[in-house]
């Protein structure tokens, strides 16, 4: 899988790379709203060989590995997601988004069930917040690579805590879907996507954590769903 991924990104990183520099020359004062460097994906043992395997989604990245630097290579990069993911750095880290992977991580099943990280937008800025539309529109043009990564990871699940107002990002980076509501939930906050053209066994969206954890009861009912569905996939 690994080397499958290395392939796709290497096929894109002379453009991306040059339009990255591009955009970041473009208003060289501006540091917090520069290109950071693309998330790209590495997996492990745990999740290659897992019943069930999971793709989350958050937004985008806060600071990854700084503005994006010219002449990077793709291994530097990857051994960025490798340090803060696989080899657990994120644990460092209090956030609602990954205390709530933390809790997903630890719920019993009986299955053994493998999570990989991604983000709805690939490529986020230098400080916290969404990237502005211009980066967004050079993402997607060339390095919309989201359905790739799908056919070479294989999720069972894609799960995305990026709230409906991703919706229209999700289309752009994954593709198409129709919302299919849960019982018991608005769509707002909990609904099922059906896309057109990605194979996987279920696709669930929700808010992203750092609102869900200010929902109180709704959180946990919210989580014990999300659980539930994983679980009888």
């Amino acid at each position: 899988m690994n080397v499958q991924l290395n392939d796709l990104y290497s096929s894109k990183w002379g453009k991306i790379s040059e339009m990255l520099q591009s955009f970041n020359e473009e208003d060289p004062e501006d540091y917090a709203n520069m290109a950071t460097h693309p998330l790209l994906i590495k997996t492990n043992e745990e999740y290659e060989h897992a019943d069930l395997k999971v793709m989350f989604f958050g937004q985008e990245t806060n600071e990854w590995h700084g503005a994006f630097e010219e002449g990077i290579d793709i291994d530097s990069v990857i051994s960025v997601y490798d340090e803060f993911y696989l080899k657990k750095g994120y644990e460092r880290y209090g956030k609602p988004f990954w205390n709530f992977i933390r809790r997903l991580k630890s719920t019993q099943s009986n299955k053994k069930i493998g999570y990989i990280w991604n983000n709805v937008l690939k490529i986020g800025k230098t400080e916290s917040g969404s990237p502005q539309q211009g980066l967004i529109n050079y993402t997607i043009d060339f390095f919309n690579v989201i359905p790739q990564e799908i056919e070479i990871l294989k999720p069972n699940i894609l799960l995305f805590l990026s709230g409906h107002t991703y919706d229209e990002h999700i289309k752009k980076s994954v593709g198409n879907f129709t919302i299919v509501p849960i019982d018991g939930f608005l769509t707002n906050k909990l609904c099922l996507l059906k896309f057109d053209d990605i194979n996987v066994d279920l696709a669930i969206r929700t808010y992203h954590p750092g609102y869900l954890q200010r929902m109180g009861e709704h959180r946990i009912e919210i989580t014990d769903k999300i659980n539930k569905l994983i679980e009888n996939v």
